[in-house]
């Protein structure tokens, strides 16, 4: 089970970006399948995590985030965890969410042996990365990605979502 799990979902990311990669920027999601979210969070990292050691921690009071915010934080995961797989196989990574009262605060870092070759998942460097950096940035987030001091890679994102937005 552990192959077959670890195979299905880098075949479920693999769609995914490429879904992504077709998409134009004004485009909607797919909807034929379950809506992204955080609510899914636990599912997503299973997935990954049969063949990737990966744990998850959760800072701040948790709260429902707007749709958008949800779909973009669960995306920003879900691409990091692919590239973690792809540029660092066996890597332990750790994703980390911290609520404020500004919004949600996303970090996945994986520990690589070192940085990405040349071309590889620098800052912005491919299409997964850019795409969640857009998404991010047009709910008027931050996004940063690239290799860490020592090795391994970072992505972080901070999104707006104020207590008061919430009803």
């Amino acid at each position: 089970m552990g192959r077959f799990a670890q195979w299905r979902g880098r075949v479920l990311a693999q769609g995914h970006r490429l879904g992504d990669a077709l998409r134009r920027p004004d485009e909607p999601e797919d909807t034929t399948g379950p809506t992204p979210s955080l609510n899914r969070l636990d599912a997503l990292v299973e997935g990954f995590a049969a063949g990737q050691p990966v744990r998850w921690s959760l800072a701040g009071q948790p709260r429902p985030l707007p749709g958008p915010v949800d779909v973009v934080a669960y995306r920003i995961i879900e691409e990091s965890l692919t590239n973690a797989c792809r540029h660092a196989p066996g890597a332990p990574v750790a994703v980390r969410l911290r609520y404020d009262s500004t919004g949600i605060t996303i970090e996945v870092r994986d520990e690589g042996t070192g940085a990405a070759p040349s071309g590889g998942r620098g800052q912005g460097a491919g299409r997964g990365l850019l795409g969640v950096r857009r998404r991010a940035e047009r709910l008027g987030g931050t996004f940063s990605a690239g290799p860490r001091a020592g090795g391994g890679f970072a992505v972080r994102a901070a999104l707006p979502a104020p207590e008061e937005m919430i009803g």
